[in-house]
């Protein structure tokens, strides 16, 4: 939560961001506030808008600017799910399970209304999610999960390696399904506009205010930050992958990867891929992302290394592995220029779900959404938003203690050699 940048890092959506950047106002002085969020990605500022829209007095300390973390940085595929079924949550949490799960699933169509009530421009479009199968044993895993979805009324349609090349430009793929829930978005401008909307209800957002201390102070919470303090009755920490020492084993609870990123010079009009526009993911464990941007690019993300480094590198050897896949899987784009390359954190729990933590009470935690996080983050900040503003929906989510990772102070290393046993076993097709 430490502050000190003084502008965006380089990225696509920096370069292409249509909506103006919120005002930079620190906090200054003493407020009274009923909730206090540390944060200002897509959770905290869905939570602020929710709670203030519930008649709340709220405001967001954000150490940097709206932006700035993974919600200004991710590639803003709006994804359903967590990486676990109704049953697995069920039998783990009971109903909160149930909950999770169900949040999860309706995250796309929660974001659709939410964008259409409050006018966000943020280049929403509802094209559909494609999953893919780079082997044959992740296609029986991919038509397994599937007739799942078919089952519980999702109208998915499944391609065979033929449709895929029709349907994505590439013949790299033995199959995949197309899920019309899936959607994309420009996600520097979807947290933008998400300030923008919270600020209108009547929330109060601070930027290059980091939190310095958080303590009890006479039966409430007061939260420092450099130019002030907050005396909030509740305090919801939002800071997922950013997260620092300030709350007892957050920061260790958590491995922070570098998802990295690269995107052409738009494409000519010759080159055909993705032509429908849908969001893309693979099968690998170390999976791969593509999509179209708003102005005609083709962007891959991916793994391409297990740092765990807040600095946005610029080096091409740091991307190189993404390029060779892209000429791989995209031969008719190989030769087109590569115009911009970023990496941000993602937030990656031991369990790959995201974790919601009451540490004390009145002090709530929200992180972990495991690189799912535009549509999970903004519904799950809405659900708590709508809790601890006084008008919560039915339901709970499931709690859980704060545990670090073994040997998290190793994460680096050990980050690293996960990477290259997954990508073994990627290329075994195990």
């Amino acid at each position: 939560m430490t502050g000190g940048q003084t502008s965006l890092p380089p990225s696509l959506w920096a370069a292409t961001a249509s909506a103006p950047p919120p005002p930079e106002t620190p906090l200054q002085g003493e407020a009274r506030v009923d909730l206090a969020i540390v944060g200002g990605g897509f959770t905290g500022l869905s939570a602020a808008l929710h709670a203030a829209e519930a008649g709340a007095k709220v405001a967001v300390l954000e150490s940097e600017i709206i932006g700035f973390g993974a919600s200004g940085r991710n590639g803003g595929q709006v994804n359903p799910g967590v990486k676990a079924g109704e049953a697995v949550l069920a039998g783990r949490f009971g109903d909160a399970g149930r909950t999770l799960f169900h949040l999860s699933q309706e995250a796309p169509d929660f974001l659709a209304d939410l964008v259409a009530r409050k006018a966000l421009s943020c280049r929403f479009e509802r094209c559909g999610l494609i999953r893919l199968a780079h082997n044959d044993t992740a296609l029986a895993t991919v038509r397994a999960a599937a007739a799942d979805l078919r089952r519980t009324g999702v109208p998915v349609e499944e391609f065979d390696a033929s449709d895929v090349e029709r349907r994505v430009g590439t013949r790299r793929y033995r199959g995949g399904y197309r899920d019309p829930r899936g959607a994309s978005v420009h996600p520097l401008d979807l947290a933008r506009e998400l300030a923008r909307a919270a600020t209108v209800a009547g929330a109060r957002i601070h930027a290059r205010s980091p939190m310095l201390s958080l303590a009890r102070d006479t039966g409430r919470w007061r939260v420092t930050a450099p130019g002030g303090a907050l005396l909030a009755d509740r305090v919801l920490i939002a800071t997922n992958a950013y997260s620092d020492g300030l709350i007892p084993g957050l920061a260790a609870s958590l491995l922070p990867v570098n998802s990295f990123q690269i995107a052409t010079e738009p494409l000519p009009a010759g080159v055909v891929v993705l032509p429908g526009r849908e969001t893309v993911y693979d099968s690998r464990r170390l999976v791969l992302y593509f999509r179209i941007s708003p102005d005609g690019r083709l962007m891959v993300g991916g793994r391409a290394s297990f740092s765990s480094s807040r600095a946005t590198s610029t080096r091409v050897a740091d991307y190189s592995v993404l390029e060779k896949v892209l000429a791989g899987i995209f031969p008719q784009a190989a030769g087109i220029p590569i115009s911009h390359r970023w990496t941000g954190l993602v937030g990656i729990t031991m369990d790959h779900l995201p974790h919601y933590h009451e540490p004390e009470p009145g002090l709530h935690v929200m992180v972990g959404y495991n690189g799912r996080g535009v549509a999970m983050a903004t519904r799950a900040g809405a659900f708590l938003g709508r809790k601890l503003g006084g008008a919560p929906e039915a339901g709970a989510l499931p709690v859980s203690r704060i545990q670090p990772v073994p040997f998290h102070r190793y994460k680096a290393a050990l980050l690293n050699v996960g990477m290259q046993w997954n990508r073994v076993l990627d290329v075994l097709g195990r």
